[in-house]
């Protein structure tokens, strides 16, 4: 049996700010297009089963237009008796138990949703068995992944299993929601194969012999990610995976270190003279001495003149000596003030460095006394808010 595995699609996703301008209506459309891409992969006869590891959804509340069109195409799958298999990701994951639309799909035939349970003893783990394997779904645990993660390897039988999780092997101080090495490596005389997803490019563990996969996501989410982006193709009779790189919106990338004396004329002529492709996306680099004066937007607004649909203009100061005398005095919750207020990121979504300090506070608050729901209510509240205002 050939089984494609996917994950974060993000399908529903804009940019934040101007819903109805020409990028972000592109943008919208571009993740349909790349998972469009996968489906007629999988209708051509290559494979039996489709996997989906989370994040088939940019949020948990989505528009009439993106649940329609995601029906369509799972519609299509469905006619070809090619079964879904998914779970939720962070993105689409909902906390009230029946207000998931990937449960809604799952109601009305396009898939089959596959999630633990816990009745206050302990977990269960329902699984779809089919061509001789048997699949079971983790969602996406968060903090929880090593526990999770241990106690199904505990209870898995024989080697002929497949485990879809939310997850990628790292450390969970860094990125939310990933699986210590350790726990995975307990995995590995159980399973066939682990389908992961959270992070956006390709990884695979161990080193060697994986086991673990991560495909990628199809689409840049963020302009500026890195690593292959696609979809695998696992056979269960060889152990074969097959990567397949995604059809996704084109990225040109550009780099300009330029010196301290006529910094500005040669920035523009090297801009000038750049071959910019109709519709793509640009990230430009550009190293410059500390004291110098850009215009990022004018610069931005010229690229897309040339033809980029969005151009971003990231810059790096030389010779700005860093000190770290100003912050020995000052405890965590300054320096965060500090970062925050001075961040451009943020000043440009309009969030408010005060604000947002009081924000961590709080979020630190309610996961020390273990008020989970409060944390997730406080942080969905932020971030409804935020869009909001950026729109």
């Amino acid at each position: 049996m050939r089984i494609l595995h996917c994950s974060d699609i993000h399908l529903g996703r804009r940019p934040i700010g101007s819903p109805g301008s020409p990028y972000s209506v592109a943008r919208y459309e571009d993740y349909f297009k790349a998972f469009e891409n996968i489906v007629n992969y999988a209708l051509s006869g290559a494979v039996d089963l489709f996997l989906v590891s989370g994040d088939l959804f940019d949020r948990k509340d989505i528009n009439p237009d993106t649940l329609a069109r995601t029906q369509q195409m799972l519609g299509r799958l469905k006619e070809a008796s090619i079964d879904v298999i998914a779970i939720e990701g962070n993105h689409d994951k909902c906390f009230n138990a029946g207000e998931s639309w990937l449960l809604f799909l799952e109601k009305t035939g396009y898939l089959k949703l596959l999630a633990p349970f816990h009745d206050g003893r302990r977990y269960s783990f329902p699984c779809v068995e089919t061509g001789g394997v048997r699949l079971f779904g983790l969602g996406y645990p968060g903090f929880l992944v090593d526990e999770l993660l241990s106690e199904l390897a505990e209870r898995l039988e024989g080697r002929n299993n497949v485990v879809l999780v939310h997850s990628a092997p790292g450390k969970n101080d860094f990125i939310p929601g990933l699986a210590t090495p350790e726990k995975i490596e307990a995995l590995g005389e159980k399973t066939l194969y682990v389908a992961g997803g959270h992070l956006h490019a390709r990884a695979s563990f161990p080193a060697g012999e994986p086991f673990f996969h991560v495909p990628g996501s199809p689409e840049y989410w963020d302009v500026w990610e890195s690593g292959e982006k696609g979809f695998n193709v696992f056979d269960t009779l060889t152990g074969e995976v097959e990567f397949h790189a995604s059809s996704r919106r084109e990225r040109q990338e550009f780099a300009c270190d330029v010196d301290e004396e006529l910094t500005v004329d040669r920035l523009n002529g090297f801009v000038e003279g750049l071959d910019i492709h109709a519709g793509s996306l640009v990230l430009l680099t550009v190293s410059v001495p500390g004291d110098c004066v850009l215009y990022p937007e004018k610069i931005e607004r010229r690229l897309e003149e040339m033809g980029a649909l969005k151009s971003f203009l990231r810059v790096k100061r030389r010779d700005v000596p860093v000190s770290l005398e100003g912050f020995r005095s000052m405890g965590a919750r300054e320096i965060e003030r500090e970062v925050l207020t001075n961040s451009r990121e943020w000043r440009e979504l309009g969030a408010k460095g005060d604000s947002l300090v009081r924000l961590i506070d709080s979020l630190k608050q309610s996961q020390q006394e273990g008020r989970y729901e409060q944390f997730k209510e406080t942080l969905d509240i932020f971030l409804e808010g935020l869009a909001g205002e950026s729109s």
